[in-house]
């Protein structure tokens, strides 16, 4: 790095200890989480770069709770998660995309002042065979209750997380979060083992540069939705005459990518089961918060992202995220067609 850079040279911890005002009852114990998920995520990292090395391709053999054949770097990911928030102080409670049930903890002290971390700790999986880009998913909240195993310590609507973010293991690792006060991108300098900041204070481009789908289940989805893919990808709107079709299958790294370019990623429900097929509580509610502190915006169709109370831990929703102008058009047509 050129000597003249270095006084700009600001890592994650030193971020994050920046904004350590804008939490009052952390007294260093958010910046500490914030920290230690940054850890956790080095090492995922290097495991990821190394998988083919590891003995870590393919599959496990094993059925996650979600009906899906878990690949091996999915348990490594997960335990690496595990293993490295269990034992602070200030996490109370901790629940794993990969876990049926919230995740035991030694018993703490001060409950009332610590933390509810969620987490998706390999979104992608399925692509790591294929050396596509994978990411780790995470959202933390406050519990309501003294009982750490409570449901309702992790039954909370996206609107009352502290802080959700991701990171992508692509050409690069890339740690990308938000505390409410904007949205910052990480990058992790393999030289000196630190996340370096790269993207500071991220906004949505207002154009929509990629259309986000999986369009092998068009013919499942509902007129509206079905009507909105067919105008940004087809329509005379002059707006989308640039608009190139990108789907990746990693939801974080499909997101990155609108994030940075700007566009709409689209999941939505399955007119045959009226199911969406991604998790509210570790996928859709920390992605919809970054949405929407980079001036985006993320709904079902009918609702606000942020504003779904869940109702199961691993509950599935549909979700359009991206530019306000495609969110906004998504729901008028939805409500045209009698689902608002």
């Amino acid at each position: 790095m050129p000597e003249t850079a270095w006084k700009d040279f600001d890592t994650l911890e030193s971020h994050i200890a920046k904004q350590e005002h804008l939490h009052a009852r952390s007294r260093g114990m958010f910046s500490d989480l914030l920290r230690r998920i940054g850890v956790a995520t080095k090492i995922v990292s290097s495991k990821v770069q190394r998988a083919g090395l590891l003995d870590v391709l393919g599959e496990q053999g094993a059925v996650n709770v979600q009906g899906e054949r878990q690949m091996k770097l999915d348990v490594v990911a997960n335990e690496i998660m595990k293993a490295t928030l269990r034992w602070m102080p200030s996490v109370v409670a901790l629940a794993s995309e990969e876990e049926d049930e919230p995740i035991a903890l030694p018993a703490k002290c001060g409950d009332e002042d610590g933390y509810v971390v969620l987490f998706d700790p390999l979104d992608g999986s399925s692509n790591i065979d294929a050396n596509i880009p994978v990411g780790t998913i995470f959202s933390i909240l406050h519990p309501v209750v003294p009982d750490r195993l409570s449901p309702d310590n992790y039954l909370q609507p996206g609107r009352r997380q502290l802080a959700a973010g991701y990171v992508i293991y692509g050409a690069s690792t890339m740690f990308v979060y938000t505390t409410g006060q904007g949205v910052h991108g990480f990058t992790l300098d393999p030289e000196v083992g630190e996340y370096v900041l790269s993207h500071e204070n991220i906004r949505i481009p207002d154009e929509c540069r990629c259309f986000s789908a999986n369009e092998t289940n068009y013919d499942a989805w509902d007129e509206p939705s079905r009507r909105f893919a067919d105008h940004v990808r087809y329509g005379n709107d002059p707006r989308y005459a640039r608009t190139s079709s990108r789907y990746v299958g990693t939801m974080v790294a499909d997101f990155h990518r609108n994030l940075l370019y700007g566009g709409v990623y689209m999941y939505p429900a399955d007119r045959r089961t009226g199911k969406g097929k991604l998790r509210l509580l570790y996928e859709c509610s920390p992605l919809a918060m970054l949405a929407e502190q980079a001036g985006g915006s993320a709904t079902t169709g009918t609702r606000r992202i942020l504003d779904v109370q869940p109702t199961e831990l691993h509950q599935r929703v549909p979700i359009v995220m991206g530019n306000l102008v495609e969110v906004d058009l998504y729901e008028r047509m939805v409500a045209e067609a009698g689902g608002g």
